[in-house]
């Protein structure tokens, strides 16, 4: 009888293996989160009906938008002081209001911020200052380090009976946001624990830099040593981690190639006619509301070349649609505005200028519909267009963009954000959008391709997860 159940069990567990995906997600990046909607998607098709997790950034949201119980992948007081289990979907988006109304910022000094001035004045004397900026220090780094600990204490017990932990697409391999204790450490802490609980561990379709640190390459070599399965979504990934770490993975496209499982086309009928609409999406490159090493002078010159974009598109007579992927870039869009409300001739526009806020991945992919061509800066308002048959032009930041166009046939349709004229971007928008028809098709070639890339990587996905099972048997 004890060895008929175990059977049963065993079988059980290959119908419904458990999956972890995780990855620096959930802070309402909409490139990122058609990534985990892919993924879930084609785990459901390939699979059947897996157990699925989100380990993110922030698990409230992520239980709420893809409807699976969740797990932060960092330390999160908010989260801790009354979780040590996932969230559960039900019950996550109350929870995030609670958590947003709950007052769990730090508290404040007092009213009269009287404690703040004796300290802050204190730290201001010479020789104290620094003995008391040190002891400041040593007591966050033990507090700190008590949170570390406590959280991948309560993180390995999260990953036992987990059979994959899935470290899906993005620019996982990075540490121009964050330095090397941010994306490097955080990938190798939950390699490491997963090894302890005989997690398999992939690495998917991920983008590799900006990488600078020494640190960060130690990391990521140790983290990439320890796993069973990496691969990268280009060219220029395999190169870094060839050079920098000895390390030379597969390479297949980006996971949101394949968000629904089929590309659909648009209506031909629907493109003939005139004015053409033309979907721009600006991104806040050097912004010192975001960006990791902000420059004035050069987000106002990309600015003010987009914004002379724009009034171009118009004044031709076509329909503006200015989208965004991600919360950010809205106060781009807002800065294009204003630089448009200064041309005399905004009040004719104004009917034609729309503008799209979008909170969930479907609303992003219905704004793109409407579209004849993208005019896109960030990485993924590059990738989403493309399943849709829309030929996309790049204004390219980094090297990720300009390759995915080359690959697709549009290599002639990008600039490089830091060397490019506004003569030539709008050379190329009118181009583009006059040659839109013949490029839509040839897309169709280079995404049947992705597609069968992808089902591919997913089909040894499901042959890692058969391996771990027959290990487990014997």
């Amino acid at each position: 009888m004890n060895t008929l159940s175990t059977e049963v069990d065993a079988a059980t567990r290959r119908r419904r293996p458990r999956i972890a995906v995780f990855g620096h997600y959930g802070n309402k990046n909409l490139g990122d989160e058609a990534i985990i909607e892919a993924v879930i998607n084609n785990l459901r098709h390939h699979l059947g009906d897996p157990e699925i997790y989100c380990f993110s950034i922030d698990p409230f949201d992520s239980a709420q938008r893809h409807g699976v119980k969740a797990f932060p992948i960092r330390y999160r007081r908010d989260f801790f002081a009354k979780h040590h289990g996932y969230i559960e979907p039900e019950s996550a988006s109350d929870q995030q209001q609670a958590t947003s109304t709950s007052g769990d910022s730090s508290p404040n000094t007092g009213s009269s911020g009287t404690p703040q001035s004796w300290k802050g004045h204190l730290k201001s004397l010479p020789l104290v200052g620094p003995l008391l900026r040190g002891a400041q220090a040593l007591l966050d780094f033990r507090h700190t380090a008590k949170q570390e600990v406590q959280f991948l204490r309560i993180a390995k017990s999260h990953l036992q009976g987990i059979d994959l932990l899935l470290v899906t697409g993005s620019n996982q391999f990075l540490d121009n946001f964050g330095g090397p204790w941010g994306f490097p450490y955080t990938l190798m802490k939950w390699t490491f624990i997963a090894k302890q609980t005989s997690t398999r561990v992939a690495f998917i379709s991920v983008g590799a830099g900006p990488l600078e640190k020494r640190l960060s390459f130690r990391f990521l070599k140790w983290t990439l040593s320890m796993a069973d399965y990496v691969s990268v979504r280009d060219e220029g990934s395999r190169a870094l981690l060839q050079s920098r770490i000895g390390v030379e993975p597969d390479v297949f496209p980006d996971i949101a190639h394949k968000l629904k499982g089929r590309q659909s086309f648009p209506d031909q009928k629907r493109q003939e006619g005139n004015p053409s609409t033309v979907a721009v999406n600006p991104m806040p490159v050097y912004d010192r509301r975001y960006w990791y090493e902000a420059d004035v002078d050069k987000f106002t010159a990309y600015v003010d070349k987009l914004s002379q974009l724009c009034a171009t598109i118009l004044g031709d007579g076509h329909t503006l649609e200015l989208f965004s992927t991600q919360e950010k870039d809205e106060n781009v869009i807002e800065d294009v505005v204003v630089r448009l409300r200064r041309n005399p001739e905004f009040e004719d526009w104004q009917a034609r200028i729309r503008i799209s806020r979008s909170s969930e991945v479907s609303e992003l992919m219905s704004a793109l519909e409407r579209a004849d061509i993208v005019v896109a800066t960030r990485f993924h308002a590059t990738v989403l267009p493309l399943q849709l048959g829309k030929p996309v032009l790049g204004i390219c930041y980094y090297r990720k963009a300009a390759e995915l166009l080359d690959d697709v046939g549009l290599g002639e349709y990008w600039v490089d954000l830091d060397d490019f004229t506004c003569e030539t971007l709008i050379q190329k928008y009118r181009t583009l959008l006059s040659n839109r028809h013949e490029k839509a098709k040839e897309l169709g070639e280079h995404l049947c391709r992705y597609s069968q890339d992808l089902d591919r990587q997913y089909l040894a996905l499901c042959g890692l997860l058969e391996q771990k099972h027959e290990s487990n048997g014997r």
